[in-house]
């Protein structure tokens, strides 16, 4: 089924349009970074802070930073909320399930590829801004400033070699494939309940919205813990960056993550195997 299902979306545009759009994205991004502001210091979460033409590893951070405030939910929702709303809107679900496999197995198969295709998209972010960032500024050793703790008085840095500085990028975007999972999972439950993609899509992405803006309501600041997506949660990453490493907050932060996680994919699992798609 997986494999079915693989071939399928390799076949349709919309998946290449998408992965294009981020790689287009993130190449523009080193070159106008590159033209107008290579020597000015970038801000990268809540604290950090690179000076993108001391190393090209510098973009593949900006690039995170910047993408996951709403680039990265939006594919992530297009993935997710397509497979079953889009086979419903075209009138091929009923096909598809007349035939003798189990519900959850199609679920598991589609929800399978959209996953990949998730993980693919932030990869693409990552591949692409690193690779123009290196032929524009080199590989060179990565400088991190933290804003947090410098004054007057003290500079805080921590440089990293660029073998290391890449293997914490590779960490700081697996920890944002795994907060990008709760936004796939509700995509995913829309996307059983409608035959319409885009209002699973728009579901999606407004779930990390209405997310945010309930953080950032002063009132509310006790409900910011367990919360699926709030200004904190999602740049812990940077603290990857510091020396020594700083993982506050990041054990909770994914366990939230698996909860909502696995409250929406159970109801997308539930609603699929009982809804009347062949009426």
């Amino acid at each position: 089924m997986i494999a079915i299902e693989l071939s399928k979306q390799l076949r349709r545009p919309r998946s290449w349009v998408t992965l294009t759009a981020l790689a287009v994205l993130a190449a523009g991004l080193t070159l106008v970074i590159g033209v107008s502001r290579a020597s000015t210091s970038e801000r990268i979460g809540d604290w950090g802070s690179v000076v993108t033409n001391t190393s090209g590893l510098t973009l593949p951070l900006i690039a995170l930073s910047a993408s996951i405030l709403f680039l990265l939910p939006l594919t992530v929702a297009i993935f997710a909320g397509e497979p079953i709303s889009g086979e419903a809107s075209w009138g091929s679900l009923r096909y598809l399930l007349a035939r003798p496999v189990p519900r959850w197995r199609v679920l598991l198969a589609k929800a399978a590829v959209a996953a990949g295709y998730s993980v693919l998209a932030v990869l693409v972010v990552v591949v692409v801004s690193m690779l123009t960032g290196i032929i524009a500024f080199g590989w060179r050793p990565l400088t991190v400033l933290d804003i947090q703790h410098t004054s007057p008085f003290i500079f805080a840095s921590a440089t990293f070699p660029p073998l290391t500085a890449l293997g914490l990028v590779a960490l700081a975007a697996g920890y944002l494939v795994c907060m990008l999972s709760s936004t796939f999972a509700f995509a995913l439950f829309l996307s059983t309940l409608t035959d319409r993609p885009f209002s699973a899509v728009a579901g999606g992405v407004g779930f990390g919205l209405v997310s945010r803006a309930l953080d950032n309501i002063p009132g509310l600041h006790a409900l910011s813990p367990w919360l699926p997506m709030t200004d904190a949660g999602t740049t812990l990453w940077t603290g990857f960056l510091t020396n020594p490493t700083q993982t506050g907050g990041l054990v909770h932060a994914l366990l939230v993550q698996g909860a909502y996680t696995s409250v929406f994919l159970t109801a997308a699992l539930v609603r699929f195997s009982r809804s009347d798609v062949l009426a």
